[in-house]
């Protein structure tokens, strides 16, 4: 596959994970502390989001953040409108499908919302370019779904295809979120969650990925990187943390003498 970032070394590995582990750190602190005081039954709601929204999650700065975050998370707030499910419709058409291009666009072109047609019709055009530069056999792979260790939320990973070169099957997933910009450490450690999720699966992929249709068009492979198996344990135990400080039952008030 073209456009695939160099291998990681331990040191960018550790640092890719610090990232994302402080990443997790605030998703868990704001889920902990809607469940505990956002369901008036006080039956823990388990929260799923798709593979893109977690990611952008993970590549926001704190601050916008935490305002996803507490937007997406608030007992009134829905999933909202997938601005990208009618690129990923089209995709798969073009990819899986494998209907002519000029037939994916023609449609792509009809897409009611134009802010919508335009993204979609300019990704299309990328991929096409990406593709006609990646040979190899697209696959289809079912979706996997992964959970936080104390079920506070839950993440789908629904491959949009799959791709087999020189011999190796690769489970991809589209990204074509304009803002926030894609952090690939981020996106290395929220990977190596998904391949641990495949490994109960029969005939799971040999590699997962990421393929950012933004300018330029570049694909996040967890097999470019580097003990990523170190990546997924010590995120895992770090959110294992995480969840335990943050869930537990707040100390009592201190005594304090009356006037």
């Amino acid at each position: 596959m073209k456009d695939v970032p160099a291998q990681m070394g331990a040191d960018s590995v550790k640092e890719s994970f610090c990232e994302a582990a402080s990443c997790l750190e605030a998703l868990h602190a704001q889920l902990a502390l809607w469940n505990r005081y956002g369901i008036g039954s006080g039956r823990q709601r388990v929260i799923t989001f798709g593979f893109s929204a977690f990611l952008k999650v993970l590549s926001l700065n704190d601050k916008p953040q935490r305002s996803e975050i507490t937007k997406r998370l608030g007992p009134s707030s829905s999933s909202g409108y997938d601005f990208h499910k009618s690129l990923r419709l089209h995709a798969r058409r073009y990819l899986v499908d494998g209907e002519p291009m000029t037939d994916v666009m023609a449609s792509a072109g009809r897409i009611v919302r134009l802010q919508e047609r335009q993204s979609a019709t300019l990704a299309l055009q990328r991929l096409e370019l990406w593709r006609a530069a990646t040979p190899g056999d697209i696959l289809y792979f079912s979706p996997v779904v992964f959970e936080s260790p104390r079920h506070l939320f839950k993440v789908k990973f629904e491959p949009d295809f799959g791709l087999r070169v020189r011999g190796k099957t690769t489970a991809i997933h589209l990204w074509n979120t304009k803002h926030p910009k894609l952090s690939p450490g981020a996106t290395y450690a929220a990977l190596s969650l998904v391949a641990q999720a495949f490994e109960t699966q029969e005939g799971a992929p040999e590699d997962v990925g990421v393929l950012s249709i933004r300018e330029p068009p570049t694909a996040y492979l967890l097999s470019e990187v580097s003990d990523r198996s170190t990546i997924a344990a010590s995120i895992m135990e770090r959110m294992e943390e995480i969840i335990r400080g943050t869930i537990s039952p707040p100390p009592p008030p201190e005594d304090r003498p009356t006037a």
